[in-house]
């Protein structure tokens, strides 16, 4: 089929760092190569469950992953021609939302869901025949291997396949005549980071034959725990799965599952909304899916091949050889990306006073990593998004630089192209070719910045995700020395009389004119009102000093001084949230605040501040290290709580740790 004219696809797919999404997403790049169409990526980046094993729960409960909801909106000021949204990925991120609301803010545009059943007009539905799937799968382990202790762990709440692939179970158990009581059943997330609801289900019930896994990805973390607990898969307890991802038939023993083919439903989407677009007949449709029989389910396993005649050894050892150069080749590459990301944070650094040559910069580093095209999409102002409360997608998104056909080009901030429904993100990047965009979100903290559209591969995405968050650092850096830029402009006027002025100003606002922080007046008045309607509350006291600052004014001077200063006041505020208390209350001593039940918090701000000026030093290209020293205590905040025993408590650690602090600080 050729299509009439070049169609602009949007594609919404979720949890991009398990196997069936990246499925999806390579049937929909091959199926628009294959029919000329551009296809732009919105991608839910979420990195929830897959860090869980390694991030202490304080960090992972900050990742702000809530952002990577916003990026679907962005949809509507997109200019596509039709959407095709992998519902069924996505969903499982989103609190809240129904798929009815979810759909309707779609319904201008011709969509296609994946793994979801609509009733809109102008919504199609693509989804794999979940019910007979899962009933062949327990219809087997019954009549084949005679189980009628079987266990069932579904996915996700308000997802279709989820919800088809329970009730199929729930019904095949019936017609044999099996009981299924709640425990029998566990709730995952369609994630291989499950293992906790694992081991519930197995506690829960006595001598279970079999388990039967909603996904392959459920199905890897049943193997983790069964290997932990001793049980061989496939013979002391039966695993099945569903997707026969790439995963499945490498895993010892191989899963059984069954087969429903993620590149191939995508393909098929693509090739149904050309036909849409092209006012061709289609109709919502489920497809077909076919049982996999290995050995995770008790069956032998399946006759060897016969075996291919021997080959000629030195074919077979030049073969190798171009093999291993092609493992040198891509080792090289992996070497020469894992620099990329520091070498970018510390260049676009040296570029905070010149924003057009900031947005410049950017392209040029993405140009040298050989992508087709790329467009930066930054909002004016930033917005601001807590997750809480509702989010409506900002109209002030504008064209801030790009790269396309070797060529980057960077706007003046007055003058950047204003993407709006009459000239949309498709207006700006059509260049007359054939394009595959991932759109990745661009924010720090609550802070969101825009969105980066890059051409690459898909087996890229991975790094560019990285990529992407250290531009969104980046830029909360530009917007913080952009603040402090405009505040020195507002003071070079007379110098004498603002510092005269701001000397007034700080006793009466209470803030610390260097660093912005709060003084200690402000800091006092601040404590006191929350000491006196406080309950009780466990926290903790910090007081923190720059190590050495005597040495640095000695020896570099006061303006190098005063950086360290505001690099201190930058960690701290870093590493803490907006709802803690920092002050400057002294030359170089630093006092905080902060509310937390939690009993991991001081190592783990400990170990946040290590790292943060650890990276600092790394790219700061001064003389000499920026480290703090620190003492904190742990107490329970209370009307009556003495806090100044408190504070010096805190002060009398701090003495103590910097016995241990560099004897001096140039590098």
């Amino acid at each position: 089929m050729k299509a009439k004219k070049r169609y602009t696809i949007g594609v919404m797919v979720g949890g991009m760092h398990g196997n069936f999404p990246k499925e999806i997403i390579s049937g929909i790049i091959s199926a628009g190569a294959e029919l000329d169409v551009n296809v732009c990526l919105f991608l839910g980046t979420q990195t929830k469950g897959v860090f869980q094993d390694i991030l202490l729960d304080e960090y992972k409960q900050n990742t702000y992953d809530y952002q990577f909801n916003t990026i679907y909106d962005y949809a509507l000021i997109s200019g596509l021609d039709g959407l095709i949204i992998s519902y069924g990925t996505l969903a499982r991120y989103m609190e809240n939302v129904t798929l009815y609301d979810f759909a309707k803010k779609f319904i201008h545009i011709p969509t296609i869901f994946m793994s979801a059943v609509v009733d809109l007009p102008g919504c199609y539905s693509l989804i794999s025949d979940n019910y007979q799937g899962i009933c062949t799968v327990v219809e087997h382990l019954i009549t084949e291997h005679h189980c009628e202790r079987i266990l069932f762990m579904t996915g996700p709440q308000n997802n279709t396949d989820s919800e088809e692939r329970v009730n199929a179970y729930l019904d095949t158990m019936k017609r044999h005549g099996f009981s299924v009581t709640p425990e029998m059943i566990g709730h995952g997330d369609f994630s291989e980071f499950i293992s906790d609801e694992v081991e519930r289900l197995l506690d829960a019930n006595d001598d279970p034959q079999a388990i039967v896994f909603a996904n392959d990805d459920m199905a890897l973390a049943g193997y983790k725990v069964c290997a932990k607990r001793g049980l061989v898969v496939g013979k002391d307890i039966l695993i099945t799965g569903f997707d026969d991802c790439d995963i499945a038939g490498s895993l010892n023993p191989p899963l059984t599952t069954v087969a429903q083919d993620g590149k191939a439903m995508s393909r098929t989407a693509v090739y149904d909304m050309l036909r849409i677009l092209n006012h061709e007949p289609v109709v919502s449709r489920r497809i077909p899916v076919a049982f996999v029989q290995r050995e995770s389910c008790g069956c032998p396993p399946l006759e060897e091949p016969e075996k291919e005649p021997a080959v000629n050894l030195a074919l077979e050892v030049h073969r190798l050889n171009h093999v291993i150069a092609d493992m040198k080749l891509e080792f090289m590459n992996f070497q020469r990306k894992s620099w990329f990301i520091p070498i970018i944070a510390r260049e676009l650094n040296d570029y905070v006073d010149d924003e057009k040559e900031f947005c410049l910069q950017i392209m040029e580093r993405i140009k040298e990593l050989r992508t087709k095209g790329a467009y930066l999409f930054l909002l004016d102002p930033p917005v601001a998004y807590d997750g809480e409360s509702a989010w409506t997608c900002p109209d002030t998104l504008r064209l801030a630089s790009f790269y396309r056909n070797g060529r980057s080009v960077s706007y003046e901030p007055s003058d950047r192209p204003h993407v709006t429904a009459e000239n949309p993100l498709s207006t700006y990047t059509n260049d007359g070719d054939c394009h595959d965009f991932m759109t990745f979100l661009l924010f720090s903290g609550e802070r969101q910045y825009g969105l980066l559209l890059c051409d690459i591969q898909s087996e890229d995405f991975s790094f560019f995700y990285f990529v992407s968050l250290q531009i969104g650092l980046s830029l909360r850096y530009l917007e913080i020395s952009k603040i402090e830029a405009e505040h020195r402009r507002a003071m070079s006027h007379d110098m004498e009389q603002i510092r005269e002025e701001n000397r007034v100003l700080d006793i009466k606002s209470g803030y610390d004119q260097l660093t912005g922080l709060l003084n200690l007046h402000g800091l006092t008045d601040k404590i006191t009102k929350i000491h006196q309607t406080v309950t009780t509350e466990t926290a903790y006291m910090i007081y923190a000093d720059l190590d050495h600052l005597k040495e640095i004014n000695d020896t570099w001077g006061h303006i190098e001084g005063n950086f360290a200063l505001q690099s201190v006041s930058r960690i701290l505020q870093s590493c803490l949230r907006d709802s803690d208390i920092v002050a400057r209350v002294g030359g170089d001593e630093f006092i905080s605040l902060v509310t937390s039940g939690s009993e991991t918090f001081e190592a783990l701000f400990r170990e946040r501040i290590a790292a943060a000026c650890r990276e600092l030093n790394e790219t700061s290209g001064k003389p000499y290290y920026i480290e703090i020293s620190m003492g904190i205590v742990r107490f329970e905040l209370r009307p009556e709580t003495d806090l100044q025993s408190i504070v010096a408590e805190a002060d009398k650690r701090l003495y103590e740790a910097k016995k241990t602090r560099r004897p001096s600080i140039r590098k």
